[in-house]
Protein backbone atom coordinates (compact mmCIF):
# COMPACT_ATOMS: atom_id res chain seq x y z
CA UNK A 1 0.00 0.00 0.00
CA UNK A 2 3.06 2.26 0.86
CA UNK A 3 4.24 1.92 -2.60
CA UNK A 4 7.38 4.51 -2.88
CA UNK A 5 5.04 7.56 -1.31
CA UNK A 6 8.04 8.21 1.21
CA UNK A 7 10.87 8.81 -1.49
CA UNK A 8 8.40 11.12 -3.16
CA UNK A 9 7.46 13.29 -0.87
CA UNK A 10 10.77 13.97 0.52
CA UNK A 11 11.79 14.89 -3.10
CA UNK A 12 8.68 17.09 -3.15
CA UNK A 13 9.32 19.14 -0.05
CA UNK A 14 13.12 19.62 -1.11
CA UNK A 15 12.18 21.67 -3.99
CA UNK A 16 9.18 23.31 -1.94
CA UNK A 17 12.16 24.16 0.53
CA UNK A 18 14.32 25.41 -2.15
CA UNK A 19 11.81 27.59 -3.88
CA UNK A 20 11.63 28.92 -0.02
CA UNK A 21 14.84 29.82 0.34
CA UNK A 22 15.29 31.47 -2.43
CA UNK A 23 12.40 33.89 -1.93
CA UNK A 24 13.84 34.19 1.49
CA UNK A 25 16.83 35.97 0.05
CA UNK A 26 15.16 37.99 -1.93
CA UNK A 27 12.28 39.21 0.50
CA UNK A 28 15.42 40.14 2.75
CA UNK A 29 17.45 41.60 0.67
CA UNK A 30 14.95 43.65 -1.06
CA UNK A 31 13.23 44.96 2.71
CA UNK A 32 16.76 45.99 3.43
CA UNK A 33 16.55 48.19 -0.14
CA UNK A 34 13.82 49.62 0.81
CA UNK A 35 14.46 50.04 4.15
CA UNK A 36 16.84 52.14 3.45
CA UNK A 37 14.68 54.29 0.49
CA UNK A 38 12.36 55.12 3.23
CA UNK A 39 14.79 56.53 5.33
CA UNK A 40 16.07 58.32 2.53
CA UNK A 41 13.10 60.17 1.04
CA UNK A 42 11.34 60.53 4.86
CA UNK A 43 8.27 58.42 2.83
CA UNK A 44 6.09 56.60 5.44
CA UNK A 45 4.48 54.52 2.94
CA UNK A 46 8.11 53.14 2.20
CA UNK A 47 8.41 52.67 5.48
CA UNK A 48 5.53 50.93 6.55
CA UNK A 49 6.16 49.05 3.42
CA UNK A 50 10.20 47.86 4.80
CA UNK A 51 8.15 46.52 7.68
CA UNK A 52 5.55 44.76 6.06
CA UNK A 53 8.25 42.71 3.98
CA UNK A 54 10.27 42.19 7.30
CA UNK A 55 7.43 40.15 8.52
CA UNK A 56 7.38 38.39 5.13
CA UNK A 57 10.94 37.51 5.79
CA UNK A 58 9.75 36.11 8.83
CA UNK A 59 7.25 34.30 7.65
CA UNK A 60 9.14 32.72 5.20
CA UNK A 61 12.01 31.69 7.70
CA UNK A 62 9.24 29.93 9.81
CA UNK A 63 7.82 28.19 6.71
CA UNK A 64 11.43 27.20 5.08
CA UNK A 65 12.39 25.56 8.52
CA UNK A 66 9.03 24.12 9.24
CA UNK A 67 9.74 22.57 5.92
CA UNK A 68 12.66 21.15 7.16
CA UNK A 69 11.37 20.20 10.15
CA UNK A 70 8.83 17.88 8.29
CA UNK A 71 11.55 15.84 6.38
CA UNK A 72 12.80 14.63 9.92
CA UNK A 73 12.47 10.72 10.16
CA UNK A 74 9.37 9.27 11.85
CA UNK A 75 10.71 7.49 15.44
CA UNK A 76 8.71 5.29 18.35
CA UNK A 77 8.10 8.81 19.93
CA UNK A 78 6.35 9.97 16.71
CA UNK A 79 5.04 7.53 14.84
CA UNK A 80 3.48 10.17 11.96
CA UNK A 81 6.62 11.73 12.03
CA UNK A 82 6.76 15.62 12.15
CA UNK A 83 4.24 16.57 8.86
CA UNK A 84 2.39 18.67 11.13
CA UNK A 85 4.71 21.15 11.41
CA UNK A 86 3.78 22.63 8.03
CA UNK A 87 0.76 22.78 9.57
CA UNK A 88 1.51 24.61 12.58
CA UNK A 89 3.36 27.15 10.30
CA UNK A 90 1.11 27.80 8.31
CA UNK A 91 -1.21 28.52 10.69
CA UNK A 92 1.06 30.71 12.34
CA UNK A 93 1.50 32.51 9.13
CA UNK A 94 -2.49 33.04 8.84
CA UNK A 95 -3.03 34.79 12.20
CA UNK A 96 0.41 36.88 11.60
CA UNK A 97 -1.96 38.35 7.74
CA UNK A 98 -4.55 38.69 10.55
CA UNK A 99 -2.20 41.09 12.63
CA UNK A 100 -0.78 42.35 9.25
CA UNK A 101 -4.57 43.56 7.88
CA UNK A 102 -5.15 44.51 11.66
CA UNK A 103 -1.36 47.13 11.80
CA UNK A 104 -2.32 48.52 8.14
CA UNK A 105 -5.68 49.14 8.53
CA UNK A 106 -4.71 50.96 11.94
CA UNK A 107 -1.89 53.06 9.99
CA UNK A 108 -4.11 53.54 7.14
CA UNK A 109 -6.96 55.20 9.50
CA UNK A 110 -4.32 57.75 11.26
CA UNK A 111 -2.93 58.61 7.64
CA UNK A 112 -6.55 59.45 6.50
CA UNK A 113 -6.83 62.42 9.61
CA UNK A 114 -3.02 63.33 9.20
CA UNK A 115 -1.96 62.54 5.83
CA UNK A 116 1.85 62.29 5.59
CA UNK A 117 3.98 64.28 2.82
CA UNK A 118 4.96 61.45 0.39
CA UNK A 119 7.63 61.67 -2.24
CA UNK A 120 5.93 60.11 -5.18
CA UNK A 121 9.10 59.78 -7.57
CA UNK A 122 11.01 57.67 -4.99
CA UNK A 123 7.84 55.81 -4.07
CA UNK A 124 7.21 55.25 -7.52
CA UNK A 125 10.60 53.95 -8.66
CA UNK A 126 11.02 51.48 -5.28
CA UNK A 127 7.25 50.59 -5.16
CA UNK A 128 7.98 49.01 -9.08
CA UNK A 129 10.96 47.50 -8.12
CA UNK A 130 9.34 45.92 -5.15
CA UNK A 131 6.35 44.81 -7.22
CA UNK A 132 9.29 42.87 -9.54
CA UNK A 133 10.36 40.86 -6.98
CA UNK A 134 7.23 40.21 -5.75
CA UNK A 135 6.19 38.83 -9.23
CA UNK A 136 8.94 36.42 -9.41
CA UNK A 137 8.57 35.18 -6.01
CA UNK A 138 4.97 34.48 -6.85
CA UNK A 139 6.13 32.58 -9.85
CA UNK A 140 7.96 30.48 -7.68
CA UNK A 141 5.48 29.55 -5.16
CA UNK A 142 2.43 29.85 -7.51
CA UNK A 143 0.78 26.18 -7.88
CA UNK A 144 2.46 24.76 -4.83
CA UNK A 145 -0.18 22.31 -3.34
CA UNK A 146 1.92 22.03 0.44
CA UNK A 147 0.22 23.99 2.50
CA UNK A 148 3.50 25.77 3.95
CA UNK A 149 4.32 27.05 0.68
CA UNK A 150 0.80 28.15 0.21
CA UNK A 151 0.98 29.93 3.34
CA UNK A 152 4.03 31.87 2.21
CA UNK A 153 2.76 32.59 -1.07
CA UNK A 154 0.09 34.78 0.82
CA UNK A 155 2.32 36.68 2.24
CA UNK A 156 4.07 37.83 -1.28
CA UNK A 157 0.51 38.45 -2.56
CA UNK A 158 0.14 40.82 0.25
CA UNK A 159 3.57 42.56 -0.48
CA UNK A 160 3.14 42.56 -3.92
CA UNK A 161 -0.57 44.31 -3.93
CA UNK A 162 1.23 46.55 -0.86
CA UNK A 163 3.83 47.21 -4.11
CA UNK A 164 0.71 47.55 -6.69
CA UNK A 165 -0.21 50.48 -4.37
CA UNK A 166 2.28 52.39 -3.50
CA UNK A 167 3.13 53.06 -7.18
CA UNK A 168 -0.56 54.00 -7.72
CA UNK A 169 -0.28 56.09 -4.90
CA UNK A 170 3.25 57.69 -5.76
CA UNK A 171 2.06 58.09 -9.22
CA UNK A 172 -1.45 59.87 -8.49
CA UNK A 173 1.01 62.09 -5.31
CA UNK A 174 3.38 63.30 -7.95
CA UNK A 175 0.94 64.24 -10.65
CA UNK A 176 -1.56 65.50 -8.12
CA UNK A 177 -0.58 65.99 -4.91
CA UNK A 178 -3.64 64.24 -3.43
CA UNK A 179 -2.47 62.15 -0.20
CA UNK A 180 -5.54 60.42 1.21
CA UNK A 181 -4.83 58.21 -1.77
CA UNK A 182 -2.26 56.47 0.06
CA UNK A 183 -4.14 54.92 3.10
CA UNK A 184 -7.07 54.59 0.87
CA UNK A 185 -5.39 51.96 -1.13
CA UNK A 186 -4.13 50.33 2.01
CA UNK A 187 -7.56 49.78 3.27
CA UNK A 188 -8.01 47.25 0.02
CA UNK A 189 -4.65 45.68 0.82
CA UNK A 190 -5.82 44.95 4.34
CA UNK A 191 -9.10 43.54 3.63
CA UNK A 192 -7.34 40.91 0.95
CA UNK A 193 -4.76 40.08 3.38
CA UNK A 194 -7.29 39.15 6.25
CA UNK A 195 -9.02 36.81 3.28
CA UNK A 196 -6.38 34.97 3.14
CA UNK A 197 -5.30 34.67 6.39
CA UNK A 198 -8.97 33.43 7.16
CA UNK A 199 -8.32 30.95 4.40
CA UNK A 200 -5.26 29.69 6.14
CA UNK A 201 -6.61 29.70 9.23
CA UNK A 202 -9.66 27.97 8.49
CA UNK A 203 -7.91 24.94 6.33
CA UNK A 204 -5.58 24.11 9.25
CA UNK A 205 -7.67 24.47 11.99
CA UNK A 206 -9.97 21.73 9.71
CA UNK A 207 -6.26 19.63 9.28
CA UNK A 208 -5.52 19.43 13.01
CA UNK A 209 -9.33 18.46 13.82
CA UNK A 210 -8.65 15.81 11.68
CA UNK A 211 -11.74 16.70 9.49
CA UNK A 212 -12.76 14.73 6.48
CA UNK A 213 -10.51 16.77 3.71
CA UNK A 214 -12.68 18.66 1.16
CA UNK A 215 -11.43 16.19 -1.82
CA UNK A 216 -13.41 13.19 -0.61
CA UNK A 217 -16.70 12.32 0.68
CA UNK A 218 -16.79 9.37 3.26
CA UNK A 219 -20.87 8.45 2.06
CA UNK A 220 -19.08 7.98 -1.35
CA UNK A 221 -16.26 5.65 0.12
CA UNK A 222 -18.85 3.95 2.38
CA UNK A 223 -21.52 2.98 -0.75
CA UNK A 224 -18.04 2.01 -2.77
CA UNK A 225 -16.86 -0.21 -0.61
CA UNK A 226 -20.35 -1.82 0.43
CA UNK A 227 -20.57 -2.33 -3.43
CA UNK A 228 -17.45 -5.44 -3.01
CA UNK A 229 -19.43 -8.91 -2.57
CA UNK A 230 -19.42 -10.51 0.82
CA UNK A 231 -19.26 -6.96 2.27
CA UNK A 232 -22.48 -6.64 5.15
CA UNK A 233 -21.26 -3.13 6.60
CA UNK A 234 -18.54 -0.54 7.24
CA UNK A 235 -19.12 1.38 10.14
CA UNK A 236 -16.19 3.23 12.54
CA UNK A 237 -15.38 4.89 9.27
CA UNK A 238 -12.71 7.45 9.89
CA UNK A 239 -11.24 10.14 6.98
CA UNK A 240 -8.20 12.54 7.60
CA UNK A 241 -5.20 13.64 6.03
CA UNK A 242 -1.71 12.59 7.36
CA UNK A 243 0.98 14.82 7.78
CA UNK A 244 2.91 13.67 4.48
CA UNK A 245 -0.33 14.86 2.71
CA UNK A 246 -1.69 11.40 1.83
CA UNK A 247 -5.20 10.60 2.87
CA UNK A 248 -6.11 8.14 5.56
CA UNK A 249 -8.77 5.95 6.40
CA UNK A 250 -9.84 3.41 9.38
CA UNK A 251 -13.22 1.04 9.57
CA UNK A 252 -14.49 -1.59 10.94
CA UNK A 253 -15.57 -3.71 7.57
CA UNK A 254 -18.69 -6.48 8.50
CA UNK A 255 -17.95 -9.56 6.70
CA UNK A 256 -19.85 -12.53 5.77
CA UNK A 257 -17.48 -15.02 6.32
CA UNK A 258 -13.79 -14.37 7.48
CA UNK A 259 -12.31 -16.67 5.76
CA UNK A 260 -12.92 -14.68 2.56
CA UNK A 261 -11.12 -11.70 4.00
CA UNK A 262 -7.52 -12.27 2.29
CA UNK A 263 -9.77 -12.01 -1.64
CA UNK A 264 -11.62 -9.10 -0.14
CA UNK A 265 -9.16 -6.97 1.34
CA UNK A 266 -7.29 -6.15 -2.20
CA UNK A 267 -10.94 -5.41 -3.57
CA UNK A 268 -10.90 -3.07 -0.58
CA UNK A 269 -7.80 -1.42 -1.30
CA UNK A 270 -8.07 -1.05 -4.75
CA UNK A 271 -11.33 0.59 -4.49
CA UNK A 272 -9.64 3.38 -2.06
CA UNK A 273 -7.22 3.52 -4.29
CA UNK A 274 -9.23 5.11 -6.75
CA UNK A 275 -11.05 7.58 -4.18
CA UNK A 276 -7.68 8.84 -3.64
CA UNK A 277 -7.26 6.69 -0.14
CA UNK A 278 -3.04 5.74 0.15
CA UNK A 279 -3.00 4.25 3.51
CA UNK A 280 -5.99 2.02 5.33
CA UNK A 281 -6.02 0.60 8.28
CA UNK A 282 -9.09 -2.30 7.54
CA UNK A 283 -10.19 -4.38 10.56
CA UNK A 284 -12.67 -6.87 9.49
CA UNK A 285 -15.36 -8.64 11.46
CA UNK A 286 -17.54 -11.43 11.32
CA UNK A 287 -21.59 -10.28 10.60
CA UNK A 288 -22.81 -13.02 13.02
CA UNK A 289 -21.24 -11.28 16.25
CA UNK A 290 -22.08 -7.86 15.41
CA UNK A 291 -25.18 -7.99 17.62
CA UNK A 292 -22.32 -8.22 20.36
CA UNK A 293 -20.08 -5.07 18.97
CA UNK A 294 -23.24 -2.94 18.37
CA UNK A 295 -23.45 -0.75 21.11
CA UNK A 296 -19.48 -0.62 21.45
CA UNK A 297 -17.71 3.25 20.38
CA UNK A 298 -14.06 3.10 18.86
CA UNK A 299 -12.40 3.40 22.00
CA UNK A 300 -14.09 0.09 23.69
CA UNK A 301 -15.11 -2.18 20.40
Amino acid sequence: MENHAHDHHGHSHGHHGHKLDLALGLTLLFAIVELIGGLISNSLALLADAAHMSSDVIALALAAFAGRLALKPAHSGMTYGYGRARVLSAQLNGFALWFLSGWITWEAIGRLSAPPAVHGGMVIAIGAIGLIVNLVILTWLHGEHDINSRAAFWHVVGDALGSVAAVIAGVVIYFTGWMPIDPILSFLVAAILAWGGWRLIRETTAELMEAVPDAIDTEVVEACLKAVPGISDIHHIHLWKLPDGRMGMSAHVEIESMLEWDEILPLLLEKLRKQGVDHATLQPESSHLQGDCAPCNDHHC
